[in-house]
């Protein structure tokens, strides 16, 4: 049984307007004739690619144009007829499906470990940046900009850095310096539509009233975009430069720079700020704002002492453990015996009294599906912490990368 990344309620999910800057497109499948629409089935498409050709695109979010990446190796395949081991690394795994472990299954992965797939990667960033530059000169030198303030509804202008300098200096509203933003039109009117909906721009929450809305704004000092929200990722020109530094960033843990430090090109002091992220149970709803807390809750309330049950293991093996667990209270079935149950509450008595509420045999949770997250904005993810001391796995860390479709957020350039 397969499914893709499901999503937790939360108050700032993307609302239908939020539509990437990217060209819808149809793009086929580079091993079959599946067809499918980008970017809306993009995800879709990746687990095609991945349950019916046993093939990991490594790092496949960082790939600026994945149809036109797709478009040069179908066609590289077709040349070769499709002998994927001339550009693929294998990975011998154990699969179970359908309750069956078929042991030593090959998993084809495509990186940029092979000089071709590095320099088409390379080629299709360096296109996509170009333009994107070229876009934000000409919204630089445009001296005919005018356009209403969202507050106070004063024609302000004759250029996009007045406008925001008005935003700032008259009603404290911040989306950073204008050298560091880019698609600037569309910014403004994702954000006019919010605020014409009656919905605070930081934590998306809906209002009945604009002046309750603004003061809302000011007093919990949602007067800016939040840095963990992905969509508003394409409007920074930092992320079209080094999209894998910042993606690294929302999967690992922070780590303060040795010499206290910081590169200018990538501060976002000026428009990021500190926010509670909601870390959900691993087996109930419950969500709390901080690691320790929900450590705590799930060792009091659950008897799952989440710190001694990894330790030692990698960061890409607690991964794969969270997924398998999510995916298993999803599906309101037993983490060590699979037996399913009708509600999640009978779930809980039932691992409760069978003792199983521990950390479940290697075998079940070490499999090639976890590689992805069973929810696409799983916090808990992004607290993870390394804690083996000496570990090589330079292959599964390829394909390991794919879990970035975490958010965790927050997790996006």
């Amino acid at each position: 049984m397969s499914f893709g990344p499901l999503e937790f309620p939360s108050s700032s999910q993307n609302t239908s307007t939020n539509v990437s800057n990217a060209e819808q497109k149809f793009s086929p499948c580079f091993l079959c004739k599946d067809v499918y629409l980008f970017p809306h089935e993009q995800e879709k498409c990746l687990a095609h690619i991945f349950e019916k050709h046993q093939l990991v695109i490594s790092d496949s979010h960082l790939i600026t144009d994945l149809p036109k990446y797709l478009s040069y190796w179908k066609e590289k395949f077709q040349t070769n007829n499709g002998n994927l081991n001339e550009f693929c690394t294998t990975i011998k795994v154990d699969v179970k499906k359908d309750g069956v472990l078929m042991k030593d299954q090959n998993f084809f992965l495509l990186s940029d470990v092979v000089k071709e797939d590095k320099d088409i990667r390379e080629k299709i960033k360096q296109n996509r940046l170009e333009k994107v530059l070229q876009q934000q000169n000409e919204e630089r030198e445009d001296n005919n900009y005018s356009h209403g303030c969202l507050f106070c509804r004063q024609d302000v202008g004759p250029s996009r850095a007045e406008f925001l300098n008005h935003l700032s200096s008259q009603h404290n509203f911040q989306l950073g310096r204008p050298e560091k933003i880019v698609f600037f039109d569309k910014f403004i009117s994702v954000i006019e539509e919010k605020l014409e909906k009656l919905q605070c721009i930081f934590c998306e929450k809906l209002f009945t009233d604009r002046n309750v809305l603004k003061e809302h704004m000011r007093k919990k000092g949602h007067k800016r975009v939040d840095p963990n929200n992905e969509f508003y990722d394409q409007f920074y020109i930092i992320n079209y430069y080094e999209p894998e530094r910042r993606w690294k960033e929302k999967l690992k843990p922070k780590e303060k720079d040795e010499e206290g430090e910081e590169d200018d090109e990538c501060d976002w002091s000026d428009w990021e700020e500190n926010c509670e992220v909601s870390i959900v149970c691993l087996f109930c709803d419950s969500t709390f704002n901080q690691w320790k807390t929900i450590e705590e809750h799930m060792h009091l309330t659950h008897q799952f002492d989440y710190s001694a049950s990894t330790k030692g293991m990698d960061f890409y093996d607690q991964v794969k453990l969270v997924n398998y667990i999510r995916r298993q209270i999803h599906l309101s079935r037993c983490i060590m015996c699979d037996e399913s149950k009708e509600t999640n509450a009978s779930l809980l008595e039932h691992m409760g009294e069978e003792k199983h509420l521990v950390l479940p045999p290697k075998a079940m949770w070490d499999q090639p599906q976890y590689f992805f997250p069973t929810y696409e904005n799983d916090a808990f993810l992004s607290q993870i912490e390394d804690d083996a001391s000496d570990c090589d796995n330079s292959d599964l860390e390829e394909a390991l990368t794919e879990i970035t479709n975490i958010t965790q957020e927050g997790l996006r350039t």
